[in-house]
């Protein structure tokens, strides 16, 4: 017989387990026998109870009673150096315990991958099949892709099988040391895995990352920052690729350069959209765990950013000029803790001078000492080296810091400074981070940041007011300032930002002053969270009519003299409004003054009240005859009966009636100002004719708007009515719109049913209706939604 006869057959992977699992168990018989002697002989050895009682013995007995004391801790040495070899076979059956269970893993990872090798076997028998036929070589084009996608998942199923296995296995603590997790779940990082570089997954990612032009490449490496899972918004990513001018920032351009850098992406697979329901466009992107792991490769080659040994992004810049704040999870630098123990010690002891004089010559500055304790550097090169190249930093980015105080030296010495976001970016729904400053006496840095384009301070506590210096960036084309919650007012020069073209104040509640330079903004194109308030000297709608280049407007009303039917009029000044928001507050509802009135009518006194009623009086007098003036038609008949009432309520304000006269000719000046509006439309329907998307929230009306008709709205196709006591919409003459879009959520009041909505809206493409309990008969799902595509389908 032949030597490979004689070899016995290979070992399979049962077999492998089979035989770990018997020397485990004879491991842990021999222990337990063991630990049963050394027990029964330190029993043995041990003095009684009645040779431990010492209180009636005589002096010869206590000598001997010490010397089997003696022998009694001989003894027990001897049993703990019996003990020793216990301690050994105990490890060794944990280590042979996590053997067993890789075993069992592998065993697992074979079981998982029977059918996907099936398949390919499948497809290989099928692309072998048509080769033979040639009627049938186009089939074969198709059966190599499906062959190609299937190799891939199988692949990545073998990776994320291992990587789970690896995190679930309690036995390899030691290993796992070598990985980098972010947050509890995270998968391991594999990047500098010489296994994963050298795997064919790896190349393929590095093929398709080489096939990007530069500065996709360099979009594609912003996403190698961020923890692992993470969903970044699209409008974030907007912003930081603008500030470094990945994207060039020219209006629709711009966001055609955005969509298709992002669909380069996703159709490449290196990114994955994020859709949720009622969303017909993904607004937020993610990466898996393995393409982020040759992204960070990528970055660190690039020197994008520069990161730890775990694969995590960090704030050294200095071989970069990029850096992150993140939160610190190490102790302080090793060498810096010496140096503030030995200045501690130096101050209480004495040296000779020319030690001193060595240490003097060594010792930090106060700039010096609060760069390291915000960057926390390893050693003392990296500190001096960032101290003299901090004013090239062109980004920094908080990702993860809640106290983002920067020193006031260092921050003014950001000169090349281009992308500043000391903000929340995270796209989470739950508890946002809280990020709070202490003092904004750094913030007056900025008046020489001269390259500044982004500036983003969203969600940061601890900021009333902005400084003046702000106005000196003289290059900002974004400022981001939502859910500054805290911010009470803006810098009165703030028109000198003449390049900026995205501003947000959305969700800054206690912002109760708008200077009227902000229609100085000539580039302004997109403007969040405009308030408007019953302040004197406050920018007005009729203000902003002057941006020329304005394409989105969000407004928030805060007044009830806010008049939506006069709005219309500086609505159509508008050059390029596409898209607007408008909602009502608590300060804007009506209903609240009137409240007013009534509890405080006994504080008024008589002739405050005679004064409200004829001052009411005449300008209702005075502004009907002005329209008799211009030939409206019914000017007379409404002259004569606001004249009537504000007369009788006189009256009865004079009779002792309180100030119920006063509120009755208030709510009366209200109905006349509304009926005088009705049938009234502006002259110049230009910016209303080319509105695209409208959503109005909280509307406080049953009737709508005058100018809210399909015959003005000819470009509007996207409608969204939230909340309020809107019961209809008008439609004149049988005219239709041409809305395709259209959202109606919580309005109590509103009456449609579908027949009616169809007859209404022919292009009717998406319709979500929700909590509309007078909206009938219309099939949408269990979400409210109802979608034409998937009825056709």
């Amino acid at each position: 017989m032949s030597s490979t006869d004689d070899k016995p057959p290979p070992l399979s992977i049962q077999d492998i387990n089979n035989i770990i699992t018997n020397l485990k168990n004879l491991l842990t018989s021999d222990c337990a026998e063991a630990e049963i002697t050394v027990a029964t002989n330190t029993a043995a050895n041990s003095p009684t109870g009645n040779e431990q009682d010492g209180s009636n013995r005589t002096g010869n007995e206590q000598d001997g009673t010490n010397k089997q004391d003696g022998d009694a801790n001989q003894a027990q040495e001897t049993n703990d150096k019996k003990k020793e070899p216990l301690y050994e076979l105990g490890k060794l059956c944990k280590e042979l315990d996590y053997m067993i269970r890789s075993f069992q893993n592998l065993e697992n990872l074979k079981n998982s991958l029977t059918e996907p090798f099936k398949t390919l076997e499948a497809n290989v028998n099928d692309i072998v099949s048509d080769l033979e036929k040639d009627e049938l070589r186009k089939q074969v084009q198709h059966n190599l892709r499906v062959f190609r996608n299937n190799i891939t998942r199988v692949k990545i199923l073998i990776l994320l099988q291992l990587q789970a296995a690896s995190i679930n296995s309690d036995g390899n603590r030691a290993l796992q040391t070598t990985f980098a997790t972010g947050e509890a779940g995270d998968l391991p990082y594999l990047y500098r895995q010489p296994i994963f570089e050298n795997s064919y997954y790896f190349k393929e990612i590095e093929e398709k990352y080489e096939s990007l032009d530069d500065r996709q490449k360099l979009c594609l490496l912003c996403f190698s920052i961020f923890p692992e899972n993470a969903e970044i918004k699209k409008r974030f990513l907007r912003f930081w690729w603008v500030g470094e001018n990945f994207i060039p920032q020219n209006g629709n351009d711009e966001m055609g350069d955005l969509n298709d850098t992002l669909t380069t992406f996703v159709k490449k697979r290196l990114i994955e959209p994020v859709l949720k329901k009622n969303r017909l466009q993904p607004r937020s992107y993610k990466v898996t765990p393995i393409v982020r792991s040759c992204l960070i490769h990528f970055a660190k080659k690039a020197r994008f950013f520069d990161y730890d040994p775990d694969g995590k992004p960090i704030m050294d810049f200095s071989s970069c000029n990029k850096a992150c704040m993140v939160k610190s999870e190490r102790a302080t630098a090793s060498w810096f803790a010496d140096y503030l123990k030995g200045n501690d010690k130096d101050g209480n002891s004495e040296k000779p001078k020319e030690q001193q004089q060595h240490q003097e010559q060594g010792k930090l500055s106060a700039d010096l000492v609060k760069l390291q304790m915000l960057f926390n550097f390893l050693n003392k090169e990296k500190l001096i080296s960032a101290s003299q190249q901090i004013d090239k930093l062109q980004t920094l980015f908080n990702l993860s810091k809640q106290f983002p105080d920067l020193p006031t030296e260092w921050f003014s010495k950001m000169t090349g400074i281009k992308v500043l976001y000391l903000g929340r970016w995270e796209a989470t729904a739950g508890q946002a981070r809280h990020i709070e400053v202490e003092d904004i006496e750094f913030l007056k840095g900025f008046k020489n940041m001269k390259n500044l384009r982004l500036l983003s301070l969203q969600g940061i506590s601890g900021i009333p007011k902005l400084p003046a210096t702000l106005c000196k960036l003289e290059n900002l084309r974004i400022l981001d300032l939502r859910a500054c919650h805290d911010l009470e007012k803006l810098p009165e020069r703030i028109g000198s930002l003449k390049k900026l073209t995205y501003l947000d104040l959305s969700e800054c509640y206690l912002l109760d002053y708008i200077p009227q330079q902000l229609n100085k903004l000539s580039e302004l194109q997109v403007l969040k969270g405009f308030v408007i308030l019953d302040a004197k000297n406050s920018c007005t709608l009729d203000d902003l009519s002057e941006l020329s280049s304005l394409r989105k407007l969000s407004v928030n009303v805060n007044t009830t003299k806010f008049n939506i039917d006069e709005a219309g009029d500086a609505l159509a000044k508008f050059q390029k409004l596409e898209k607007l928001r408008i909602a009502w507050g608590w300060g804007g509802m009506p209903g609240k003054e009137d409240s007013t009135l009534d509890s405080s009518s006994e504080q008024q006194q008589s002739k405050t009240k005679k004064k409200q009623a004829s001052s009411i009086s005449s300008a209702a007098a005075k502004a009907s005859t002005d329209k008799v003036n211009k030939g409206e038609e019914k000017g007379n008949w409404e002259r004569s009966a606001v004249a009537a009432a504000g007369e009788a309520n006189s009256k009865t304000a004079k009779l002792g009636g309180g100030l119920r006269g006063t509120a009755n000719i208030a709510l009366m000046a209200k109905k006349w100002r509304r009926l005088s509006m009705k049938g009234r439309e502006p002259q110049n329907l230009e910016g209303l004719e080319r509105l695209v998307k409208l959503d109005l929230q909280c509307f406080p009306r049953s009737e709508p708007p005058t100018w809210l008709v399909p015959r003005k709205m000819k470009k509007l196709t996207n409608l969204s009515i939230r909340g309020g006591r809107l019961g209809y919409l008008n439609h004149k003459d049988g005219q239709k719109w041409n809305v395709d879009t259209l959202r109606l959520k919580f309005l109590v009041n509103f009456k449609m049913n579908w027949k009616e909505m169809q007859q209404r809206f022919p292009n009717l493409k998406y319709l979500e209706n929700l909590r509309c309990p007078r909206i009938t008969f219309c099939p949408c799902d269990a979400n409210g939604v109802w979608q034409k595509f998937v009825q056709s389908k």
